[in-house]
């Protein structure tokens, strides 16, 4: 590529290393650092830990950022950070991006979800807030608009005005630090790790209501013959009742919650697991998914929002919050040995259809400006609500 461009970058999110926008940051970073000449400036209202390839890079905490206030620090005062190092193209993540620039500066916003707009119910009152005030002056304020799944766009343009001619879709991928095991393997790690049987069931994400996983619970306590299920993922917002619903199963030996895991252990339970569930009612894209099929783990998860778009054929789907077509589902699922070889052959190969080297590429050209816009967003067939639209049952 040709001598690159200075980009700034909401790197925010790396302030919770862990989530869902982090992991994809930073493998973006990572693809973009190799293949590019471009120099990159990480803004962040505090300071952050990123491992990123040595060089073209440096963080940055403006002065005066005042983080208590949502979005003020990117509102108001990254405008004269951008002024003053220059900044040729600047990135931001899912809800916001600077406003009243101090100089010529093309904004790309990557819109990861609009949870915000379609489920404000689950989140904390300050987010919510953020979302109504931020996100929509960020769609307008955007040169280009970029969305990690055509569901994702959809809802952008019919719920925040984001015109079809500034909208792109670029898929994300799964992290290069995840790569499959040997199932004997995975099961001993497990077992000494987590002290898990050899056989069990998998479920990955925060503990928060948009996940769902009451229905989940509320599904697995139908039988006492199924496999245990494991919960990893952080303790998030409004999970008293979520956690005291854990706690019981786990006390009749349905469940096991064993928090937030390492890369290395996330490879062991997805290796080792007989299925992953995902009873999310709502997800900008659903990498959970895309990982666990990454791994030959067959997936069985909501039909809702993109959901269908990243498990494809290769994922077996339920209807959202419906605890009975989940658990027919799943036993259906657990008794055809046959299904389950089926499914993690075609998961594999699903999954070889994402890319982040593939979805780096795409960023910089949009960065640079040399995209071709999709035109076909507001067309996408997946809805938000469970519904299947015609011709997709």
């Amino acid at each position: 590529m040709p001598a690159g461009m200075l980009i700034g970058v909401d790197a925010s999110a790396f302030v919770d290393a862990g989530a869902g926008v982090a992991r994809y940051l930073r493998e973006m970073l990572r693809e973009m650092m190799v293949i590019s000449l471009d120099d990159f400036v990480l803004y962040s209202p505090v300071p952050i830990e990123v491992s990123l390839p040595r060089g073209r890079w440096r963080a940055c905490v403006p002065r005066r950022c005042r983080r208590s206030i949502p979005g003020h620090w990117l509102r108001e005062t990254i405008p004269r950070a951008i002024a003053d190092d220059g900044i040729d193209v600047f990135w931001g993540q899912n809800a916001m991006l600077p406003l009243r620039l101090r100089r010529p500066c093309r904004r790309v916003l990557t819109v990861h979800d609009v949870t915000g707009l379609v489920c404000p119910w689950s989140m904390r009152l300050r987010h919510r807030l953020s979302w109504m005030f931020n996100f929509k002056a960020a769609i307008r304020a955007a040169d280009l608009i970029v969305s990690d799944s055509r569901a994702t766009a959809r809802l952008a343009h019919r719920l925040a005005g984001a015109e079809s001619v500034r909208l792109v879709v670029i898929p994300m991928g799964y992290s290069s630090e995840l790569y499959p095991i040997d199932r004997v393997v995975a099961q001993r790690r497990a077992a000494d790790r987590f002290g898990l049987p050899q056989e069990f069931i998998l479920t990955v994400g925060t503990l928060e209501p948009r996940k769902d996983y009451a229905t989940l619970l509320r599904a697995i306590t139908r039988e006492v013959n199924l496999p245990l299920l494991v919960i990893a993922g952080a303790v998030g917002w409004h999970s008293r009742d979520v956690l005291r619903l854990v706690r019981r199963a786990e006390s009749e030996g349905r469940a096991r919650y064993v928090g937030r895991v390492s890369d290395a252990d996330l490879a062991s339970l997805y290796s080792s697991a007989r299925a992953m569930l995902y009873p999310s009612v709502y997800e900008g894209f659903g990498l959970p998914v895309l990982e666990a099929m990454a791994f030959g783990c067959p997936v069985l998860c909501s039909w809702t929002s993109s959901l269908p778009e990243v498990g494809g054929t290769a994922a077996r789907y339920f209807r959202p919050r419906d605890g009975d077509d989940l658990f027919r589902q799943l036993r259906a699922m657990l008794n055809d040995a046959r299904l389950l070889g089926e499914m993690r052959a075609r998961g594999i190969e699903q999954a070889a259809r994402f890319s982040f080297r593939r979805a780096a590429e795409q960023m910089i050209d949009v960065l640079r400006g040399n995209v071709r816009i999709c035109q076909n967003v507001p067309g996408v067939g997946c809805s938000v609500n469970g519904t299947v639209p015609a011709g997709d049952q």
